[in-house]
């Protein structure tokens, strides 16, 4: 399947709540806690798209199955129990969810693979860096199948929990 990818826009609003509440509901009956009940939420999805940095992934039929956000600094970065591998600039991808009708159909590899490559790429940074739930087998095992390392463990300054962090250096 072929996937495309653009800055989320207010009407796309709705259809990225659903998409987002689906996942939430995903990993809380897969055993993964990453995601509580309403985050995000519809306020910092509004922002996301105010600010430019919340993306749609498209299908070839014009459906949104994919989201995702990026960012060129993320401050939970700052302080890491292990190691990045790439220093300077960086694309930080977060928020990655795929629409129940599209998971498991290459939507989340896109978006790890291409949509953040290229987005990076054009940003002129060195790395992708993302991070995860210990518990999110399935993002875990996409990152690595997708050439990121893990890198250590990182602290949310929003909450206190921990992620997985994981790097790719962009070549």
């Amino acid at each position: 399947m072929k996937y495309f990818y653009r800055q989320a826009k207010k009407q796309d609003l709705a259809e990225i709540m659903r998409i987002y509440e689906s996942a939430q509901a995903f990993m809380e009956a897969n055993g993964n806690p990453q995601w509580p009940k309403g985050f995000p939420d519809e306020t910092d999805v509004k922002w996301g798209i105010a600010g430019g940095v919340l993306y749609a992934v498209t299908a070839e039929n014009g459906e949104i199955a994919g989201v995702f956000s990026v960012l060129g600094y993320d401050r939970d970065y700052d302080e890491i129990d292990g190691a990045w591998f790439g220093g300077g600039k960086y694309l930080a991808v977060h928020r990655v969810a795929t629409a129940e009708s599209y998971r498991g159909r290459g939507a989340a590899k896109f978006i790890v693979n291409v949509a953040g490559n290229e987005i990076a790429k054009a940003r002129k940074c060195k790395s992708v860096r993302m991070d995860t739930h210990e518990k999110n087998a399935p993002m875990r095992g996409l990152l690595k199948a997708q050439g990121f390392t893990e890198c250590g463990v990182i602290t949310l300054m929003r909450d206190g929990t921990q992620r997985i962090a994981f790097e790719k250096i962009l070549k």
